[in-house]
């Protein structure tokens, strides 16, 4: 049997906030972590929207966001962030969308799955049936990740592929 790695997820707040800019400033590209604003690198305009998007979803999944983010913590040290925001209803019922970054040396370790093992536990705790995430195409390690626990794949004309997790 694998051993798996001891993962667990905090709340954000401003320390641990200022712990995962650290963690993602070197140790991940900022296109993985935030939108492209204000050019290329980390510059002022991203770091802003990292400290804004992590502050609006502190309020959780019934907050002004309708969002909520956790710090991954593998071994007790800050290994990325997962995501979980509420989204239209579909025909099964209530739905969720969720998102993971994790730091270039906590990849290909096991922690990812076990961070989004623990998101889902989170999701079927706030009532969601489901839970969507969004991977480009040529991800292949997140779509394995993915379809591990229990994923559906669909490609979209976009260039992503769409996994659904019925819960």
């Amino acid at each position: 049997m694998p051993h798996l790695p001891d993962v667990s997820l905090v709340d954000v707040d401003d320390a641990v906030m200022e712990s995962l800019l650290a963690l993602a400033k070197r140790d991940a590209s900022p296109d993985e972590v935030a939108p492209p604003l204000g050019g290329p690198g980390w510059n002022a305009e991203r770091t802003a929207w990292f400290r804004a998007h992590h502050r609006a979803a502190a309020d959780g999944l019934d907050g002004r966001a309708g969002e909520k983010t956790w710090a991954v913590l593998c071994c007790g040290e800050v290994a990325g962030s997962v995501r979980l925001k509420r989204t239209e209803a579909t025909g099964r019922g209530p739905a969720g969308e969720a998102g993971i970054w994790l730091g270039r040396s906590f990849r290909s370790r096991g922690v990812g799955g076990a961070a989004l093992t623990l998101l889902l536990a989170e999701a079927r705790k706030a009532g969601l049936a489901q839970v969507l995430a969004r991977t480009l195409a040529g991800n292949l390690a997140a779509q394995q990740l993915l379809s591990g626990l229990g994923a559906t794949l669909a490609g979209e004309d976009d260039g992503t592929v769409l996994a659904t997790v019925g819960l």
